[in-house]
Parts: structure tokens; sequence; C-alpha cells
């Protein structure tokens, strides 16, 4: 008798080890997942340049003003070039909402986002 609870408590110690280890593993990966977007988030804005808001071309100040964006005020403006062509991303703000809208230099949104 005393064997067979030896050997119980031997099998019961090694699961616990093993589910142990696993759950680490998940972690880890879970973290390089996490960092591994974060490094792309990063990457997606190194490449614009800050402009004031003066900086805007008149047609997307014009887009800004309009209805579609009354009562949001501009945190940030950037601009970059893509594909040869200008880019223009306004962060917009109204209490704690925020969200990113793109235009091209006709002030033609092409994405918006809230954050």
């Amino acid at each position: 008798m005393k064997k067979v609870m030896f050997g119980f408590c031997i099998l019961l110690g090694s699961a616990v080890a093993t589910y142990a280890q696993d759950t680490t593993s998940t972690s880890k990966s879970s973290d390089q997942y996490r960092s591994t977007q974060q490094d792309k988030q990063k990457d997606e804005y190194t490449d614009k340049e800050v402009i004031a808001t003066s900086d805007l071309p008149k047609t997307v100040q014009d887009q800004i003003q309009g209805q579609d964006y009354s009562g949001w005020t501009v945190s940030k403006a950037y601009r970059k070039t893509k594909d040869g062509k200008m880019m223009y991303a306004v962060e917009l703000t109204q209490g704690s909402d925020k969200k990113i809208v793109k235009f091209d230099a006709q002030g033609n949104k092409l994405k918006e986002k809230n954050k």
C-alpha cells in the first residue's frame, strides 16, 4: 500500500510540474507576440513628420472644419509620402474620445480609425 501511495504522489507531482511548465511557455510566446505587434505600431508612426495644423493643405483643413468633425479638436497632424503621394493624418480629440483620420492632398478622406 505504501508503494502505491508513493507512486501516486510521484505521478501527481510530475503532472503539476508539467502543467506549470506549459503555462510559463505560453506566457512567453504571448509576450513575444505582443512586443512584435508594438514594434509594428511604432514603425508605422516613425516615418511620419509631425506638422502644425496650419501646414495642412486648405482642402484638408476645410474637411476638418466641416460638419463631420464638428466639436472635434486637432491634437496632432502628420505628413507622409506614400507611393510618391503626399498623405496627411490628423489626430482628433473630443473629450476622452480620439480618432485618427487620413487624407490625401486633395482633402479626400482615405481612412478613419477610432482609438
